[in-house]
């Protein structure tokens, strides 16, 4: 189901959190369809369960998903998923632009940088 490198310096919980995100941002997984079990997801990305646990704890505190006590760990809506994903990593690259601009870095090298990464 999900990807995972257990060599990527992004620890394991928070690939589990991006799956999950990329996985409602695709459409594979909709606004209250329900997560495997902690103890299913560990078993088949073969990890300990406290990690699924972490990541489902993480993706809950962020909105992505919520938990119902007895049942399971089921996907909030896309929007509110995709806007607490996104909004973060728009502060960081904010912050990134900031601090280049600090250095002396000129603003158009910087516009043509980010450019040429998406095109």
């Amino acid at each position: 189901m999900f990807h995972i490198n257990a060599s990527s310096n992004t620890p394991i919980f928070e690939q589990i959190v991006l799956e999950i995100g990329k996985y409602i941002a695709l459409d594979i997984f909709k606004a209250d369809d329900k997560l495997p079990s902690v103890r299913t997801l560990a078993r088949d990305l073969g990890i300990n369960p406290t990690t699924v646990t972490k990541a489902y704890s993480e993706s809950e505190k962020i909105g992505m998903t919520f938990s119902i006590p007895g049942k399971g760990h089921f996907v909030s809506s896309k929007e509110k998923t995709l806007n607490n994903l996104i909004d973060p990593i728009y502060k960081d690259l904010d912050l990134i632009v900031q601090r280049l601009i600090k250095l002396g870095e000129n603003k158009e090298l910087i516009i043509e940088h980010i450019r040429k990464d998406i095109l």
